[in-house]
């Protein structure tokens, strides 16, 4: 009876880790922006904390010149706002210079998502950019690793809310109007799905004491559309350059 109870206890703690597995969401497949008048995923922005900046220039849309979306820059910031001319978004050598995560992701560009139960891989149609997520339990390398435009992310389930923590990102573009934020930056990201499975949503927030005071954060969502991929992006400097 020992032997019999000992095996029941292992295909009990076996049941529970699949069932465990099981609930969570599936995120596979092809997601294309969603442009909304209002904000489907309004339930997790309703979970951020009082006093985090809301940035509002997700999809076509983008902030104005010295509109920093409540963020208080710092006197470094300033002076890389004062001296960026926005000119040079137009030259030929600066046409391919990709963003990073913490600003691509907000692209009116479509994504493919893969998902097992270690790994979890974004392939951005924005540049080509490629994420991969380990849900493995290993910790983020030492700050003097590699750094580079996907960053190094973990990530872990919270029920159905897929949360993901980015180090490891090199300095890029953070609202495209004047300044970057730093290799220090730290992003979360709290993904979520709708109860059909048709739409996905994602709140980032963002510390980087080097640029701004407090958490600044971007809301977005995508439509899930099945049977359709991301086509090569093969930035061109040659266009409109000619």
């Amino acid at each position: 009876m020992r032997v019999r109870s000992e095996w029941s206890l292992v295909w009990i703690g076996a049941a529970t880790f699949a069932s465990s597995a099981a609930a969570q969401p599936d995120f596979e497949g092809f997601w294309t922006p969603r442009l909304e008048r209002e904000r489907s995923g309004q339930a997790l922005i309703d979970e951020l904390q009082g006093g985090v900046a809301l940035i509002n220039d997700t999809g076509a849309g983008e902030l104005a010149a010295g509109d920093f979306a409540g963020l208080k820059l710092t006197p470094a910031a300033v002076e890389e706002v004062r001296r960026y001319n926005f000119a040079d978004e137009l030259k030929r050598e600066n046409t391919c210079n990709a963003p990073t995560a913490a600003f691509l992701m907000q692209a009116p560009f479509p994504m493919e998502i893969y998902q097992s139960d270690e790994l979890v891989v974004f392939k951005m149609e924005y540049f080509d950019l490629v994420r991969v997520v380990h849900l493995d339990g290993r910790p983020h390398p030492p700050q003097t690793a590699p750094h580079s435009r996907a960053g190094h992310s973990i990530g872990h389930w919270e029920g159905g809310t897929l949360v993901v923590d980015t180090t490891h990102l090199t300095s890029g573009t953070f609202m495209n109007n004047g300044f970057n934020h730093s290799d220090s930056l730290s992003m979360t990201e709290r993904f979520r799905m709708s109860a059909d499975g048709n739409v996905l949503w994602l709140v980032q927030t963002y510390d980087d004491p080097a640029v701004f005071e407090g958490t600044a954060a971007r809301y977005m969502a995508w439509t899930r559309r099945p049977g359709e991929f991301v086509y090569p992006y093969d930035c061109d400097p040659s266009y409109g350059n000619e």
